[in-house]
């Protein structure tokens, strides 16, 4: 299998089939095949060699990163075909990094002005040529005013662009802002271009476009996804995957490709297609074939994919997206799926995703276990954290002081850095606790842990009814709000030392109703209006970070109330749930979020009581920075 890679590089550096040419092209494949070479869509051929999605898991789990380095490095890099057009002195500026440059043969070709060429390729999709096209991330200095790019747009009658980068990143600009802001309109050569809707969710923007030539109008969907870095892997695969469901479910009237980029349009442009043409593939065949993916990728356009890491990352994505019960169920369909999916088959899909865990990179890893030898901040049993969404603590702290703290940021589907979840403190760590909620605004704090007090090895962060307990810096007064069977709701008032400090107060709450056995809530239904509870709270709060919540552990009952959370916002927002994806995204923060099957169904019984709900109440609607028409 192995060798086959070196066969087809020297291959492909010969080949160069154009269409109207069928002798020829039929004496090349000749030639190709007899020298072992194989072609990624010769269905016959390339079986053989394909990966069966059943055996995928256990695959991933089990390819070292050698063998998978090996791998990468075997498929052809580099230019291997010519590429002249793009070397011309018309348009060698309209270039931008050295070696990216579309071949000859599978290049946009872009009709009126005084030259037809833009940095673009063709990259055929499974069972679909020309489905997609990799384009640079769009600069003036390259394509002046953006004309060019929007002729490209509405002559290949693109319907839908998936951006993968952010404008600036690392102080260095990827991309220019290519159309007008929101309610704007804009006229690029010919094309009038106007901004009628833009939503901002945590991991990605939509925006719809209405595109108008002559008498003529388009809509155009045009999604960017905000969590990728440069050359680099996002951290979790189910983002993705879901910003990639929610792409290819968008309308589509003409059928033409989807415009892709980042900012060099091949390293997470590759990684994207790839994903979406392996998924089909995996969907429809039931067998893959990634190195002969991405293989078919750089014969459109040179190193389509680009680091190791993308490589890795492309294989656990497709486990998620092949593997996992990972759709989304439109709200309207959810108490049919329900009624045909037994508890046992819920249980099943739990397995399957306790089975695959994903794989943090290796920066991360190393960071987990430097924070894991800080015995002294976290809980024996705890969830412990790398460093990638981890807060810094800094307020109050002394010169030579970790920054460290037990706690991770966890995104909702709107809003990034949503949640903060926490370790309940260590009688050591109580200051830590109480500088985390101050230095970050928290606009309330909830203690997942009934009656803390009972507990052994508690760090107590506030005092009993009307009474002030003072820390290194900060003294705290307490008084009961409210008082239920299932919760009580309390007033913290945090007075920092020093007179140019503010006084804070800040909501909390602690949560009581728990079977203890299943470490579920007992009551679905109180458990949902606490959640509604403590997000009215938060949008009336002149506090405007994160919630702050906290368990023993930092994860197994604080997960649960994430998950559910953002079940019900994606609910309400776009009306449709992925139980699977939610529970995997909070797991790539906290892996022992969401512990056990039982936890697990809680969650799906969450969903239903909320689409059941007779009076059709919306039990979440978060205050996010949304802008519609």
């Amino acid at each position: 299998m192995k060798n086959r890679y070196n066969v087809v590089a020297l291959c492909l550096i010969i080949i160069q089939v154009k269409d109207e040419d069928d002798a020829s092209a039929r004496e090349i494949a000749v030639i190709f095949e007899e020298s072992g070479g194989v072609y990624y869509n010769s269905a016959k051929e390339v079986s053989k060699f394909k990966l069966h999605v059943a055996d995928l898991p256990e695959y991933v789990r089990n390819i070292s990163l050698k063998d998978l380095e090996e791998e990468f490095q075997k498929i052809p890099y580099g230019l291997v075909k010519p590429f002249a057009v793009s070397q011309t002195k018309l348009n060698i500026h309209r270039n931008r990094y050295k070696g990216i440059y579309p071949y000859d043969d599978t290049r946009v070709v872009v009709r009126g002005g005084n030259s037809d060429y833009i940095n673009a390729s063709y990259i055929d999709g499974f069972g679909k040529r020309n489905a997609y096209i990799a384009t640079l991330g769009p600069m003036a200095k390259q394509l002046g005013e953006f004309g060019q790019f929007w002729r490209m747009v509405w002559q290949q009658k693109v319907e839908k662009i998936v951006m993968l980068t952010n404008l600036v990143e690392g102080m260095k600009t990827k991309c220019e802002q290519y159309w007008p802001d929101y309610h704007q309109r804009q006229i690029y050569g010919e094309i009038e271009v106007v901004c009628k809707v833009k939503e901002l969710y945590a991991d990605f923007i939509w925006r719809q476009f209405a595109l108008s030539k002559n008498s003529e109008e388009r809509n155009l969907h045009h999604l960017q996804f905000t969590s990728w870095p440069d050359k680099d892997i996002p951290d979790d695969v189910t983002s993705v995957i879901e910003f990639r469901q929610r792409v290819n479910a968008l309308p589509s009237t003409f059928d033409g490709p989807v415009v892709v980029h980042c900012s060099a349009g091949v390293g997470r442009t590759g990684t994207y297609i790839a994903l979406d043409i392996l998924t089909k593939e995996g969907e429809t065949k039931r067998v893959i074939d990634i190195p002969g993916c991405v293989l078919n990728m750089r014969q459109n356009r040179p190193n389509m994919i680009q680091t190791l890491s993308q490589y890795k990352y492309l294989h656990q994505a497709l486990v998620n997206t092949l593997t996992l019960d990972c759709l989304l169920i439109r709200r309207g369909n959810f108490s049919e799926y329900m009624e045909k999916s037994s508890k046992q088959d819920i249980h099943e899909q739990f397995e399957k995703m306790h089975l695959n865990h994903e794989q943090k990179s290796d920066s991360e890893l190393q960071a987990t276990e430097r924070n894991r030898v800080m015995t002294k901040k976290n809980r024996k049993h705890a969830d412990i954290p790398g460093d990638s969404n981890r807060p810094r603590l800094y307020l109050f702290l002394k010169t030579g002081d970790s920054d460290y703290i037990n706690a991770i940021y966890i995104n909702s589907l709107m809003t990034k850095h949503r949640f903060l979840v926490a370790q309940t403190p260590l009688p050591d760590t109580v200051s830590d606790f109480i500088a985390l909620a101050l230095q970050e605004n928290c606009s309330c704090i909830v203690s997942m842990e009934a009656h803390m007090a009972k507990h052994k090895g508690i760090g107590l962060y506030f005092p009993g009814d009307n009474q002030t307990m003072t820390t290194d810096k900060v003294s705290v007064r307490s008084t009961t709000d409210q008082s239920a069977n299932h919760f009580v709701k309390r007033i913290l008032h945090f007075e920092p030392e020093g007179k140019t400090k503010k006084d804070v107060t800040v909501p909390h709450y602690e949560y009581l109703d728990w079977d203890t056995k299943h470490n579920v809530p007992k009551s679905v239904e109180l458990f949902l209006a606490f959640i509604k509870e403590v997000e009215d709270v938060c949008k009336s709060s002149p506090l405007k970070g994160p919630i702050l919540l906290h368990c023993l552990n930092g994860a197994g009952k604080s997960g649960l109330l994430c998950v559910v959370s953002t079940l019900l916002e994606q609910l309400s927002e776009d009306n449709e749930v992925s139980v699977v994806n939610v529970v995997q995204k909070v797991r790539a923060g906290r892996p022992l979020a969401i512990p056990n099957k039982e936890q697990f169904y809680f969650c799906y019984e969450c969903v239903l009581h909320s689409v059941n709900a007779t009076d059709n109440a919306v039990y979440y609607n978060i205050a996010g920075d949304i802008q519609r028409e």
